[in-house]
Formats: C-alpha cells, structure tokens, sequence
C-alpha cells in the first residue's frame, strides 16, 4: 500500500480526514490509521464516477454524489458488519506539489452512509440526556 501511494503522494504528505477519522501525516501513518483500515472495513466497493472534477494552479478536487457504494465487513469507526451496501458522497480537495499530492481535504456524509446502515446519529443524539 504504501510503495502505491508513494508514486502519487509526497512523503510527508497531510491528509485531513472528515469527523470521526480525523488527521493524517506521512505516506506510513495514513496507510496504518486511515487508508488500510478504511480498504480492511468494507466490501464489494463500487466507484459511481465524479460529478465535478475542477483544477487551478496547485488546488484540484472532485466530488460524487454518491461516489462510492461499499458494505461494511465490521470495525470501521467501531460499527459492525451490516450486510447492507451503502453510499459514501465524498468532496475531495487536493494541494499539489510537483507532480505529487501534497494535502487532502477529504468530507465524507457519514451521517447519510449510518443512516442507510441502520444507524440514524441525530435521532441517537437526541436519546442522550442533556446535563
């Protein structure tokens, strides 16, 4: 995983993940707390395709509405296996430097992917007792 990354990222590249993933830096660290889990905790993963993709200068990104459809295989974010797919929107902003990317901005509607897996969040929030 990492030898693949590091044809297209720096080195000490940063990626900043959506809420309950958080932050990343270095090729090493992102594949060992986001990118091997994330590949390890679903299945069947589909690319519907962009609906955007825009560049200038040294800032590109895309976004799919959904982007990815995928079924949970258990512990990504602590959840377990549904067996149902579900599907990821994903907003993706990149900072290049060179020819490699050097940051990632990465917002994935996780409210919307539980919400298909059985898990409504805000309802859960609202259960909670307010101190």
């Amino acid at each position: 995983l990492e030898d693949e990354l590091r044809r297209t990222w720096c080195e000490d590249m940063i990626w900043w993940g959506p809420t309950g993933i958080g932050a990343t830096y270095t090729i090493e660290r992102y594949a060992k707390q986001h990118s091997g889990p994330f590949r390890a905790g679903f299945k069947d993963r589909i690319f519907n395709g962009h609906i955007c993709r825009m560049a200038e200068g040294e800032f590109g990104g895309f976004f799919g509405w959904p982007n990815l459809t995928l079924e949970p295989t258990g512990g990504f974010m602590g959840m377990p296996a549904t067996g149902k797919p579900g599907d990821m929107r994903v907003i993706d902003i990149y900072r290049r430097q060179g020819d490699k990317l050097a940051e990632n901005w990465i917002f994935i509607d996780f409210l919307h992917f539980w919400n298909q897996q059985g898990l409504d969040i805000l309802q859960r929030m609202t259960d909670v007792p307010r101190t």
